[in-house]
């Protein structure tokens, strides 16, 4: 399995549908509240910034709760910066967009630029995953998966029966396909069934574009100067190709995700 959530589900894709260039997401930005002191290697200086591991129910919830509501409690005006395509690694083919149901500080819900992104890249099959939502592979297969039981988590953009999409995330989360049809004129959205084959949804794209004005925006703007500081509480952990030793090695990396690529081959 390959497991991740926002940016981290985007690079397994051809592309994704990202925010790399909201200036609330830039390294300084997000440094800006931690300490300098810690560094990257040093374990025991970034306990104190880490959440809970295990908070009571509640807490989770009225966090949650919170979260949810964020963009229609805001009173700050939106910001001007638009959502990009990125680059993915091409491991599996299609258009991935996180947080699909989720407006941001620009004041544009995800799913509708998602919509207008797909037009641009006709030929490519469109996977917009809801913010509580996980699109899970396993070799051939895939599932759809959502905190069923857990209420404060159980909001997203699915109404049921109907099965239809959701601007004020009334519904449970969900993972919706869209693909161009039509000569590129028109977009066809629907819901992703809970289970199934992944050759059954995915298709390799005649042709992928990939945004180079934009992604060179993003680079000026936020340049990868150096490693992050421990401080920053999303570096708990050790990258994957880490020199600690407890990382996994490359070839196999390569070895693990061979199986998965194999049912979008097999699928066509």
């Amino acid at each position: 399995w390959l497991l991740s959530g926002s940016a981290g589900a985007i690079c397994w894709w051809s592309g994704g549908h990202s925010d790399s260039i909201d200036p609330d997401s830039y390294k300084e930005a997000k440094l800006s509240s931690f300490s300098s002191h810690s560094d990257i290697d040093d374990d025991e200086g970034d306990h104190h910034h880490l959440p809970n591991p295990d908070p009571p129910q509640q807490q989770r919830q009225d966090d949650q709760q919170r979260q949810n509501s964020d963009e229609e409690s805001s009173e700050e005006p939106s910001k001007e910066w638009d959502y990009i395509r990125v680059d993915g690694l091409s491991i599996l083919p299609g258009l991935c967009c996180p947080h699909h149901d989720r407006i941001q500080s620009n004041g544009i819900l995800r799913a509708h630029d998602f919509d207008d992104m797909m037009l641009r890249h006709p030929t490519e099959v469109g996977i917009g995953i809801d913010h509580n939502a996980a699109f899970l592979i396993d070799g051939d297969d895939y599932r759809v998966i959502y905190p069923e039981g857990d209420e404060a988590l159980m909001v997203g953009s699915v109404m049921l029966p109907e099965e239809i999409f959701s601007e004020e995330r009334k519904g449970v989360p969900g993972v919706w396909i869209k693909e161009v049809v039509m000569n590129g004129k028109m977009l066809s959205c629907r819901l992703c069934p809970r289970e199934g084959k992944i050759g059954e949804l995915l298709k390799v794209p005649v042709r992928v574009e990939s945004s180079v004005r934009h992604m060179k925006v993003a680079a000026l703007e936020n340049p990868d100067d150096g490693p992050m500081r421990m401080s920053y509480p999303g570096f708990g952990a050790r990258s994957l190709f880490g020199e600690s030793g407890v990382g996994v090695g490359k070839e196999e990396f390569l070895e693990m995700v061979r199986g998965v690529t194999s049912g979008v081959e097999e699928g066509g």
